[in-house]
């Protein structure tokens, strides 16, 4: 099996914990799992990893103290990388289903730059529900009679979710309960 490819990304104000950047989709595990694979159980029993949570599309790895990954990065990530050649062998604390990545997916991107985004404008998205691959959001502040609200849950919201979990059939508002599919942006009027 070829390589699957990581990529390490810094985790602000905390020197420890690198995010290694998966392919979506690559395991069904998020959140803290029951039992480390292999060769990441083996550095955590070496005293070198403190923590790994898995979120919808990176693997965040949490060194214990007096180690630095400047010292121990290369180890870690050759152990990551042979781990991940074998999702099978990651395993989920309690049982994960579809939903459950998606709305872990739903979380990073409001946590990360759309959600950043969204508050700059004064408002403010919510995830309500996620259910059969839909997920519903309740919009706030200045989102919730903004016109570019369809602009913001496709072009941003439902994109960045997607990309962390394909399995994204459609993005709702709550107060309405319709799809917002398709852009319903103006367009000039044509005699």
């Amino acid at each position: 099996m070829s390589a699957v490819p990581l990529h390490p990304e810094p985790v602000a104000n905390d020197p420890a914990t690198v995010r290694w950047v998966v392919p979506a989709g690559l395991l069904s595990v998020v959140g803290v799992p029951a039992a480390l694979p292999p060769a990441l159980a083996d550095l955590a029993r070496d005293g070198v990893v403190e923590s790994v949570t898995v979120e919808s599309s990176a693997v965040l790895v949490t060194l214990t103290p007096g180690h630095t990954w400047r010292a121990v990065g290369t180890r870690v990530r050759a152990a990551l990388s042979a781990d991940l050649e074998d999702p099978s062998a990651w395993s989920a604390a309690a049982p994960t289903t579809d939903d459950d990545v998606l709305r872990a997916a739903a979380h990073e991107v409001l946590d990360g730059d759309v959600g950043a985004f969204v508050a700059s404008h004064g408002g403010a998205l919510r995830v309500v529900d996620v259910t059969d691959g839909v997920i519903t959001v309740d919009l706030a502040g200045a989102c919730s009679h903004c016109p570019a609200a369809d602009v913001t849950l496709t072009d941003r919201f439902a994109d960045a979710v997607r990309a962390r979990a394909p399995q994204l059939r459609t993005v709702r508002t709550a107060e309405r309960s319709v799809e917002r599919g398709p852009l319903r942006r103006l367009l000039p009027l044509i005699p």
